[in-house]
């Protein structure tokens, strides 16, 4: 298993530094186009380490753990990367249990920690049955999955899961009009709040005191953060990134600040990945 996981990810290398070498010559770098932030550092991978956390970002203020899938090949990944270096220093390949994969998931998203936990959105190849599954950021390991209740799953999709005070939040991806809360006690649905704007190719949230931050990829080398106000469901724009490149996507978030004074750590996905630092500025 370990071979062919190595051949794929040898084979990526190739197929990918052709696509750079095409879409370097159409691109430049990244930079704000909107909004009080600043780029506080960028750390790139090669497509074939980075595909193993190419979708979800968490971090402890140590370690990111970056989380990989790609979807058609039923290949998902947690990667620990040390923060201060930027070095790879434990990578989790194939990491979804068997029983899982017999039952047709297939796709990890953007997750969070909580609690000792990281937890993580799943799909099915379908969109049927939509979960969260929890790993122990320590060892790397499943520990425990739970699928969303039927009035909760929407159209099946689940890209991204977020949590405070005992209540994880989500959404589907486009047509995004509200998010909605599970009880983490029995995983119980507990309604959505209804947002005040519509939001399209949502990718990642995660919370910052009581905001609600999220990331989408919308848009071509343009994409927008939003805060989101879980009170009043008001959506507001916070800043607007230019990724460089028109193969990029935007993927994930994680929230912590760090010495540099960077808080928002984003993925973006394209010939190679990134995993940019923003500041706010005055």
């Amino acid at each position: 298993m370990e071979k062919a996981v190595s051949f794929f990810r040898r084979s990526l290398t190739v197929l990918f530094a052709m696509v750079a070498w095409i879409g370097g010559s159409i691109s430049g770098e990244p930079y704000i186009r909107a909004g009080n932030m600043e780029i506080a550092r960028t750390l790139e991978f090669t497509y074939a380490d980075g595909v193993s956390f190419c979708q979800g970002l968490a971090a402890d203020g140590t370690f990111f753990y970056g989380i990989g899938a790609y979807k058609f090949l039923d290949y998902n990944a947690i990667t620990k990367i040390d923060i201060a270096s930027g070095e790879i220093v434990e990578r989790r390949e194939m990491c979804l249990p068997k029983d899982l994969l017999l039952k047709g998931y297939s796709h990890l998203g953007d997750g969070c920690l909580y609690e000792g936990g990281l937890y993580i959105a799943l799909e099915d190849f379908g969109f049927r049955h939509p979960g969260v599954i929890v790993y122990d950021p320590a060892t790397l390991e499943a520990v425990d999955f739970h699928t969303l209740p039927d009035e909760g799953r929407g159209n099946g999709r689940i890209p991204w899961c977020a949590i405070k005070d005992g209540v994880l939040y989500y959404s589907q991806s486009n047509d995004v009009d509200e998010i909605r809360m599970l009880d983490l006690r029995d995983y119980s649905y507990l309604g959505a709040v209804k947002l005040d704007t519509t939001l399209f190719k949502v990718q990642g949230g995660e919370f910052y005191n009581d905001t609600l931050y999220i990331v989408t990829n919308s848009g071509l080398r343009n994409k927008t953060m939003y805060a989101v106000d879980l009170q009043s469901g008001h959506v507001e724009p916070v800043f607007v990134r230019c990724t460089g490149r028109l193969d990029a996507e935007g993927e994930g978030i994680a929230i912590c600040p760090l010495a540099d004074g960077s808080l928002f750590h984003i993925i973006d996905v394209g010939s190679m990945v990134r995993i940019t630092s923003y500041r706010p500025t005055p």
